[in-house]
Parts: C-alpha cells; sequence; structure tokens
C-alpha cells in the first residue's frame, strides 16, 4: 500500500570532507611555517646584539656607500671595494643540530653554518674584514654579556687552522673592559678577545696592536690573491660593540683606511651562501634556467607568503563548511518542494489560528488533486477531481460513494462539526484512501 502523505524531509548524512581538507591545509601552512625557521633565525641574528645590521646604517650615516647582503641580490665582485665578514662557525667542516629547548639556545657555540669551500671563495673575491666568533647563542637568549655566554676558547681551536692560522692562539683579558686607542680612537671592549701576537705565522702581521696581543692582523694569501684581515674581537664592528666607548668611529676611520680612494660600495656579508658573482668578459658563459630557480618561489620570504595562504584558505573553507553546511541532494522535483513547503506554512499558520478543520479540509482536497493528476496529468484541479472520482466510481461503486461522502465531508468543513466528529471521520477517510490507492494509485 502506498502512502501518499508529504515524505518526511531526511536530513543528508554529514560529510567529513569539509574537515579533512581544511586539516590538511592547516597542517601544510604550519609545516611551511616551521620550514622558515633558517630565515627567521638569520633575521633575528642580524638584529641581536652579536649581528651586523647597525653597522650599515653607521656607514651610510657617515656618507660610505654600503651594501647588505641579501639572497635574491647578487653583486659583482668589480663593483664592491671590500667585504665585511662575520663569522658564527666554530668548524667549518661540521654542521650544527638545531637546538630544541632554551637550555640549547643558550650553549650553542655555532649559530649559522658556513663551509670551508664558500669561506675560501668568500676571501678570494675581494679585499675581506673577518670577524672571529666570539658569543654562544646564550647572548640573545638572556641579554646578558655574561662569562658563560662566551664561547670557551678550546671550542674555537678547530676554526684558527681553517682559517689558515695555523699556530696562533687565542687569549680573553677576563670579565673587564679593555681600552685602547687606534686609528684616532679610543675602544672599550669587554671580555676582550685577542690573538696572541707572538705566535702570528709568517703571513700575517698586527695591524691593531694592544701589547702582546694583536686585536686585528693582516694575513696574505698564495697567488696574489687579497689581504684578508681578521678582527679577533667581533664586539669592535657588531651591533652591540659600536654603542661603546668609540668603538664606531674607529670601524669608520679603519674602513676608509683600508678603502683610500676607492668609492665602491662596502659590502656586509651576513649570508654563508656565495651571493658574490667573478665576472669574466673575456669567456662566455651560458645560463639556463634550472630547478633552483622554480624553488625560489618557495624559499624565504615567499614560503611565508605561501604558509599564510594556506592557513587562510582553511579558515575560509571551515567557515565556509560550518555556516552553510554540505550541498543537500535534492529530494524531488523543486515544484513538488515548493508546494509541500507552501502547505506546510499554511497548515502551521491555520494551526496557530486554532482552525484545525480548515488544515483538514486544505490537506484532503490537496491529496485528492495530487492524485487526479498523477493519472490524468496536468489539467484543471475541479476536472481533476471530478474525472478521478468518475474513474473509482466505474469500477467500485461502493467504495467511490463512501470515499466521496467522506472527502466531501471534510473539505465541506461545517461549522457544526466538532473536533471528535472530524478526527473520526479523518480515520475513515484514511481507511478508505488505501483502498482507493490499492486499485486506483499511480503505478
Amino acid at each position: 500500500m502506498t502512502d501518499t502523505s508529504a515524505p518526511s524531509h531526511v536530513e543528508a548524512p554529514v560529510s567529513n570532507t569539509p574537515m579533512i581538507v581544511v586539516a590538511i591545509l592547516l597542517v601544510l601552512g604550519f609545516v611551511m611555517l616551521s620550514m622558515l625557521g633558517s630565515g627567521q633565525t638569520d633575521r633575528q641574528l642580524n638584529k641581536s646584539a652579536i649581528g651586523v645590521e647597525t653597522l650599515g646604517a653607521w656607514l651610510d650615516d657617515q656618507g660610505v656607500d654600503n651594501r647588505l647582503s641579501h639572497p635574491r641580490v647578487h653583486p659583482s665582485a668589480e663593483q664592491l671595494s671590500l667585504r665585511i665578514l662575520p663569522l658564527y662557525d666554530t668548524d667549518l667542516s661540521a654542521y650544527t643540530t638545531t637546538p630544541e629547548t632554551r637550555d640549547e639556545h643558550i650553549i650553542q657555540d655555532d649559530l649559522r653554518d658556513i663551509l670551508q669551500r664558500n669561506y675560501s671563495l668568500k676571501i678570494q673575491e675581494i679585499r675581506s674584514i673577518v670577524l672571529m666568533p666570539k658569543w654562544r647563542g646564550g647572548l640573545n637568549v638572556t641579554g646578558i654579556a655574561h662569562e658563560q655566554s662566551l664561547i670557551p676558547i678550546g671550542n674555537l681551536q678547530p676554526l684558527l687552522p681553517q682559517l689558515g692560522l695555523h699556530s696562533i692562539r687565542l687569549r680573553r683579558s677576563g670579565p673587564n673592559f679593555e681600552q685602547l686607542s687606534s686609528h684616532g680612537a679610543e675602544i672599550a671592549l669587554f671580555q676582550a678577545q685577542f690573538f696572541d701576537a707572538r705566535t702570528l705565522p709568517d703571513t700575517c702581521k698586527s695591524v691593531v696592536t694592544f701589547g702582546k696581543d694583536a686585536l686585528v692582523i693582516a694575513c696574505k694569501q698564495a697567488d696574489d690573491r687579497p689581504v684578508v684581515y681578521i678582527v679577533s674581537d667581533p664586539d669592535l664592528m657588531n651591533n652591540h660593540g659600536l654603542k661603546v666607548a668609540e668603538n664606531a668611529r674607529f670601524t669608520l676611520n679603519f674602513i676608509n683606511n683600508l678603502r683610500g680612494t676607492d668609492e665602491r660600495p662596502v659590502y656586509i656579508d651576513r649570508s654563508s651562501q656565495l651571493l658574490v658573482t667573478v665576472e669574466r668578459p673575456d669567456e662566455y658563459q651560458e645560463y639556463e634556467r634550472g630547478s633552483d630557480e622554480f624553488e625560489r618561489f618557495f624559499t624565504y620570504p615567499f614560503s611565508l607568503l605561501w604558509a599564510v595562504l594556506l592557513i587562510v584558505l582553511a579558515m575560509l573553507f571551515w567557515r565556509g563548511s560550518r555556516r552553510f553546511g554540505p550541498l543537500n541532494a535534492s529530494g524531488g522535483p523543486s515544484r513538488a518542494q515548493s508546494k509541500r513547503a507552501a502547505i506546510a506554512a499554511k497548515a502551521r499558520l491555520l494551526r496557530l489560528s486554532g482552525n484545525d478543520g480548515r488544515m483538514v479540509a486544505d490537506f484532503v482536497s490537496s491529496q485528492i488533486e495530487d492524485l487526479a493528476k498523477r493519472n490524468f496529468g496536468h489539467v484543471t484541479s475541479g476536472e481533476a477531481e471530478a474525472r478521478f472520482m468518475a474513474l473509482v466510481a466505474r469500477r467500485h461503486p461502493k467504495l467511490a460513494k463512501e470515499f466521496s461522502a467522506v472527502s466531501d465531508t471534510l473539505m465541506a468543513n461545517p461549522p457544526e462539526m466538532s473536533a471528535h466528529q472530524r478526527h473520526r471521520l479523518l480515520a475513515t477517510y484514511h481507511s478508505l484512501l488505501k483502498k482507493v490507492m490499492e486499485h486506483h494509485g499511480p503505478h
């Protein structure tokens, strides 16, 4: 038997796909953010007390043209007069592990790895001022220049031969300020770090001397390559040191003395990569685009943009799926859905107004009209109902008579009909309707 009452709306099962997509986008976004650790660490190091970010601004104020290294800019060696290269690596042949805890950050000696080959090529390209490492990561974490924040002298021993200083020794003066005059300025250094001038190799000479020690040495390289100047204490030129005494004036005078009349820019090299190019106009150099060119779109700072885009996209996708919900499958023709919605709305209004009789009359009328249209197609309401009743009467006269009488009474909704009588007639109507549908329902 077929039930012609309006089918109740069944909610489509909620899909987990939107949440899975959101989770994937969020994971990808945060993974890319975590991959930016090296870029962020470099930026933090450059701006920290032991970085050299301030040096460029100081030279600009004094009218000295300079360039800060940038991973996307590759200046020509012929366009530069001098390179300033701070070292934060105590062993150029080994890689440091990334610290995970605060304590590991504090005792970390190597803050930026540089390969031995890259260092050697850098100092061969142009004259260079190399700043020795001195401080651990503890100075950046705590902000305190304590003795425990110093790299132990013994930990610097592997670096010295790699810089060509095989026999040289380092020493520190202790927890106080050492002061000396040089190049028309008063220098002051805390926990000063010096080369023992008595242990200098034959290829090096002291440029800035402090008693039996040397603060700056000049070393020759083989094959007529440029002289390299090595500063034992980086506090002479780093962000912290430039603010102490007249260290900034010394740095300016020392750089101008090395440059002489050369007005080409000073290159402040904060990168462990080879960014300076060497021009060879007499040789043909073919340039090919490889995978490295494409990878640049996924390195810092572009990777930061991709990561943020993924996270924002995940949030928008989540908001859209929660606010509007998944698409519901259509349960039938839109016209039928609209009709059911209209009937439901009208029934609610009639129920609220207490007019149950009118609601029952509309319900019966709509149901018989729907049965007639299913049998005879799209015709006018009155004609369809009459033809349907005539069809039932030809086949089952008694059933048609009873069904017609009950349905007519319900649709007429006489005012004297009580609620009890209406409910009894409605039950009889449903019973007769089932018999009608068995023989005359659509197939």
